[in-house]
């Protein structure tokens, strides 16, 4: 029952999520040209994409939020999804859940049209290299998917989308603008210095954004735990 009713919190933000990326997909593949560089600069564009389907998709914490309404306070429904019998470390664990199955979905859809759609990858990379390029945006959008579901746990709907978007920016400064080692940056992790332009697995990044996800998610169920509704 936890699973249906999260999916039918989830749907919405999932079409939505899907239409971004179409739109994205469309806008980049008219504008493609026949160099390596080009398609470089649509890579560096890739862990952006990322962060806005899993902001979309992380959901509300254990909080009934309308989809896409700018509410301040409890939903009328959200009292009702506490007093359910389950603890709220299960259910934040299921929404959480569930999001990040439908944003890994999303990114495998994603990875399948970009290799399809633009005919210099078919020349370049196998799909044994797009394979692991899916692993790599999986394991690094795994660390960018739990500050907004940790935001979740104690910021309003509206709050929260704003400050996922503070964190992601201060995020790319931290990469971009900062002595950062490149083997820690998640950013080039996605970009170039992922499997189709390095041809290597950056394993330190994927751990680090492991690392940060496991952080993250553990501090947003012990705030859930804790907190007053």
């Amino acid at each position: 029952m936890l699973w249906y009713k999260s999916w039918l919190e989830t749907r919405v933000r999932l079409l939505v999520a899907l239409g971004m990326l179409s739109f994205f997909l469309m806008v980049q593949y008219q504008n493609r040209l026949a160099s390596q560089r080009s398609f470089l600069m649509v890579a560096q564009s890739e862990w952006l994409i990322v962060a806005m389907v899993g902001i979309l998709l992380s959901g509300a914490g254990v909080v009934t939020q309308p989809a896409f309404q700018a509410t301040k306070g409890l939903h009328g429904s959200t009292l009702f999804t506490l007093s359910l019998p389950v603890t709220r470390r299960r259910l934040l664990a299921i929404r959480a859940g569930l999001g990040w199955i439908a944003m890994v979905c999303l990114l495998a859809a994603r990875s399948c049209a970009v290799w399809f759609l633009f005919p210099i990858l078919r020349e370049t990379a196998t799909p044994v290299v797009m394979l692991q390029q899916f692993l790599t945006l999986t394991v690094c959008a795994t660390g960018l998917y739990a500050i907004p579901v940790l935001l979740a746990t104690f910021l309003d709907d509206q709050w929260r989308l704003q400050g996922s978007f503070l964190a992601m920016a201060a995020l790319w400064y931290l990469c971009n603008r900062t002595p950062l080692p490149a083997s820690l940056n998640l950013i080039r992790a996605m970009g170039e210095g992922s499997p189709l332009f390095s041809h290597t697995m950056p394993w330190t990044a994927m751990a680090c954004s492991l690392g940060l996800g496991a952080a993250l998610f553990f501090a947003a169920l012990k705030i859930v735990q804790r907190r007053e509704y």
